[in-house]
């Protein structure tokens, strides 16, 4: 793994031995003469230095320019001690691994991530644990060890133990969430109330009034945002909205499907949690022979290329996964960067991700009567 000096580190603040590097008799240049000649920090110096991201091309030169004029030249020893990042990201999934690899969401997110960190020469260390708290261990581990500058986390909780223990710790981390509590956290935010108001402002031009929502389980913030939001402006519309706690797998999706198709007083549209509950409640209302959309349209919360190649296609809402992945990535680079500066610069922790788009396909029609 290859990593980078940081220039706060004592060994990185010590000059080599290399002709000239003194400026009086018996005291060697250091990156703190630099940085005092110059008038800046000593991360500066160290970025420029190193030919790192983090400071002006002109500043960079000057650097350069006046540790030349002094004969500044760090020894392997001290570039090697002054390397306290790894330039490395973690994530910890405590989800089930055959969800994982068959959910688009999470495969979309991390090539986001993992492009944005080519991109910058950082790299991602990626975890599945189990669900019962296999992930603070690792958490707990990775952060002791050193081997990440921060992390990303997913699926917020309530009350939820990762947080407190970063914090603990001291690594910074940026959850992807979908509230904005001031925990003093980086938060990548996307509100429900974008996509409600998409998929809503749809419904209600189809005539729409009694539909379904099968949501992701209820234990995520998110999913309850979603269904207290969606609850509450679909009342304000006149549109009555069954919620019905799904896992987003597949089997939950085409059963719970079933039972509303079956049921007294089906829905005349179902909105699933995401695009693999969506493709089983397409199966199923074939296998029902109840048309689609004429008696019931099919909506999936995020789009996928499942929901562009079903047949007929599912009506989403793309929620430019890729994009918010590497939305994650840069503010946590940013957060890392400014909490290992010794100057005073600060990052904002809240960022809004990019907003979604609705893509009208041929499983949503008008409501059937």
């Amino acid at each position: 793994m290859t990593t980078s000096g940081s220039g706060t580190n004592g060994g990185g603040d010590t000059a080599g031995d290399g002709p000239g590097g003194s400026t009086r008799r018996g005291h060697r240049v250091t990156i703190s003469d630099l940085a005092r000649r110059l008038e800046i920090s000593k991360a500066s110096v160290s970025y420029a230095l190193n030919g790192r991201a983090g400071v002006s091309e002109e500043t960079r030169q000057r650097v350069l320019d006046l540790a030349e004029e002094l004969g500044f030249h760090p020894n392997s020893a001290a570039v090697a001690l002054s390397a306290s990042r790894t330039r490395t990201i973690g994530i910890v999934i405590a989800r089930d691994p055959t969800l994982i690899s068959t959910e688009a969401f999470y495969m979309r997110t991390l090539v986001g991530i993992e492009q944005y960190l080519n991109e910058v020469d950082s790299s991602l260390l990626l975890r599945l644990t189990g669900e019962h708290g296999e992930d603070l261990d690792v958490l707990r581990r990775w952060s002791r060890q050193g081997r990440v500058d921060g992390f990303i986390l997913f699926d917020e909780l309530d009350d939820d133990p990762r947080i407190p223990l970063l914090k603990e710790l001291g690594v910074p981390c940026v959850v992807v969430s979908s509230n904005a509590p001031d925990d003093s956290v980086g938060r990548l935010i996307s509100s429900p109330e974008e996509t409600v108001t998409l998929l809503l402002d749809h419904l209600g031009e189809l005539g729409h009034t009694n539909i379904a929502h099968i949501s992701g389980p209820f234990t995520f913030v998110h999913e309850r945002l979603r269904m207290q939001i969606l609850r509450d402006r679909a009342t304000r519309r006149g549109i009555s909205v069954r919620h019905i706690e799904g896992s987003y797998r597949y089997d939950d999706g085409a059963e719970l499907t079933r039972q509303l198709l079956t049921g007294a007083n089906p829905p005349t549209a179902i909105v699933l949690g995401n695009d693999l509950m969506a493709v089983a409640a397409l199966r199923v209302a074939t296998e029902l022979g109840t048309a689609v959309p004429g008696e019931v349209s099919v909506l999936a919360w995020d789009d996928s290329p499942l929901c562009e190649f079903a047949r007929p296609g599912i009506t989403a809402v793309d929620q430019k996964t890729m994009e918010r992945g590497r939305a994650a990535a840069d503010l946590l680079l940013r957060l890392v960067t400014a909490a290992a500066s010794t100057t005073t610069s600060s990052v904002a922790l809240h960022q809004q991700a990019p907003a979604g788009e609705l893509h009208r396909r041929e499983s949503s029609g008008p409501a059937h009567r």
